[in-house]
């Protein structure tokens, strides 16, 4: 059905037609100096960005020579010329890059899917580093500019995961060479939590520490009318909620949110909350800024506004949202 409704839409917006350049220009230049060279294995079956259809124009992307592994290679070369000290071979696996558009409700969406991970590769094994694996999913009703958006924030996403690989310390588990494509499965065998014994009750700081299933040892929670307030020792050293990533009781997980603590449910995917976006990130919440046109009035009906909002995602539709057991994110991909 969504396919027959674009379908439909084609005729219109044939001649209107733009083409978008991801042209990587942001800087990707290693200050460690510790990297020596950088190689795109990208493993995706199209290669080519989809079409997508946004307010009467249907939109292209290309990357510069529309390579994408040598556009990549070719970035990070031209802002890191002097590697003479570097000693990291870095692998950049690209598991998914997709632009597309998805109907909903009779409302067109523009979703762009992103999934990146980076190696260190020593000889015929990888080390992991870091990992990116998410979805922006924006009405063309209410968002304006999407084209431009989807091009800004495919740059920034590697520029971030560039700079953040430079600084990271890799797994030390070794995945060779021919099993590259399948290092989630075998990361995810080794961690405490994904191997089927009952969890380890008690208080988690981190998503690491709770992966690994290491809670604080001799540690308490303190409940006031049910809800968790702090986490004490017989020292009666504190530590508030909001440093409490996590806590197991009885062996039932609850993970700390902005919504408070949620129960944190597993299936054969992973661990994941019942939630959506703005339940988990009401800093995102759209006000408009027309209401700070009017000082502390507007200020109210802002607050007011916010809250309607809010409420509205505490009590709306909720979806499995995954959390990534190699960097501790919220995952929106379905």
């Amino acid at each position: 059905m969504k396919k027959i409704f674009l379908l439909i839409l084609l005729p219109v917006f044939l001649f209107a037609q733009k083409k978008e350049t991801i042209k990587l220009n942001y800087p990707v230049k290693d200050y460690t100096g510790t990297t020596k060279s950088l190689e795109v294995i990208d493993v995706r079956q199209n290669k080519k960005l989809n079409d997508i259809v946004f307010r009467g124009k249907y939109y292209s992307f290309v990357f510069p020579t529309d390579d994408l592994s040598q556009d990549i290679e070719n970035w990070f070369e031209k802002t890191n010329k002097k590697r003479e000290k570097g000693i990291n071979e870095i692998v950049l696996l690209v598991e998914d890059l997709n632009i597309s558009n998805e109907v909903r409700n009779k409302e067109i969406f523009c979703i762009l899917d992103m999934k990146f991970s980076t190696f260190l590769k020593k000889g015929e094994n990888y080390y992991f580093l870091k990992r990116y694996d998410n979805i922006i999913s924006l009405n063309t009703k209410e968002v304006g500019g999407i084209p431009d958006l989807f091009v800004e924030n495919t740059q920034k996403v590697l520029q971030t995961l560039m700079f953040e690989t430079y600084r990271a310390t890799p797994l030390d588990i070794a995945i060779p060479s021919n099993n590259l494509s399948g290092y989630n499965e075998m990361l995810k065998s080794n961690y405490a939590a994904f191997s089927g014994k009952k969890l380890k009750d008690g208080v988690y700081l981190d998503y690491k520490s709770f992966f690994e299933q290491k809670p604080l040892e001799n540690y308490q929670l303190i409940k006031n009318n049910g809800e968790v307030v702090r986490a004490v020792n017989a020292n009666d050293d504190r530590i508030p909620t909001r440093k409490i990533y996590s806590y197991v009781e009885r062996g039932k997980v609850y993970k700390n949110s902005q919504a408070g603590f949620l129960d944190l449910e597993q299936d054969q995917r992973g661990y994941f909350v019942m939630g959506n976006k703005f339940m988990l990130f009401p800093e995102e919440i759209n006000v408009s800024s027309a209401y700070f046109l009017f000082g502390a009035i507007g200020g109210i009906a802002a607050g007011i506004e916010f809250n309607i909002k809010y409420n509205k995602a505490l009590n709306g539709e909720k979806d499995k949202i995954y959390i990534d057991f190699l960097n501790g994110e919220y995952s929106f991909v379905k």
